[in-house]
């Protein structure tokens, strides 16, 4: 094979590539949309996050470890005993912290002794680096040293385009996130 030839077959693969991302690019801009509900559902292991989107029955969820706070569960044991058997499941979120040195996500749930919570695994980061800023300002993102960890979490969003939902986090100079997945399907 002649190098013209090869040549002119790479620039016209890098080419249809280009043209297949820019064909795609649009929908994965789209907004991600703002979480109306969080509730969480220690039968199932998964959160549901209601989403403010379309006719309202839009939801995205994930798996959780559901797990009691008390000193005896230290190892996360799951489908504790000590769980009351009354409860309806999915039960509401009363809180959301992340922490980006476990990285994971925490809501404590409305459920029993107030004591339970679920958890899941998250990326946290900085939005200056997940928007592919210069190398030096990148590297200039620093987390501050006297925050502690866990943080709250300000405002929640999940974007059906990237399968993710995103929680902004109170800490540093307000652009850190944690980001999971989750899946994005509408209610019947």
């Amino acid at each position: 094979m002649s190098a013209h030839r090869m040549l002119t077959g790479t620039f016209l693969g890098l080419g249809a590539l280009a043209l297949a991302a820019t064909a795609v690019a649009p929908a994965a801009n789209a907004a991600p949309v703002p979480v109306t509900s969080l509730n969480c559902d220690g039968n199932t292991y998964t959160c549901t996050a209601n989403l403010s989107f379309g006719d309202g029955r839009w939801v995205a969820e994930w798996n959780v470890n559901v797990f009691h706070q008390s000193a005896a569960s230290d190892q996360r044991a799951t489908r504790s005993s000590d769980a009351p058997l009354s409860a309806a499941a999915p039960v509401p979120v009363t809180t959301l912290t992340c922490d980006g040195d476990t990285y994971k996500c925490t809501a404590g749930l409305q459920f029993g002794d107030g004591r339970w919570v679920a958890q899941s695994n998250a990326n946290v980061f900085h939005q200056a680096v997940a928007n592919a800023v210069p190398a030096a300002a990148a590297k200039t993102v620093k987390a501050p040293r006297d925050a502690a960890a866990p943080v709250p979490v300000t405002a929640l969003n999940c974007d059906g385009d990237t399968y993710t939902c995103t929680a902004n986090l109170s800490f540093g100079d307000g652009r850190w996130v944690a980001q999971w997945d989750a899946r994005i399907f509408h209610q019947n």
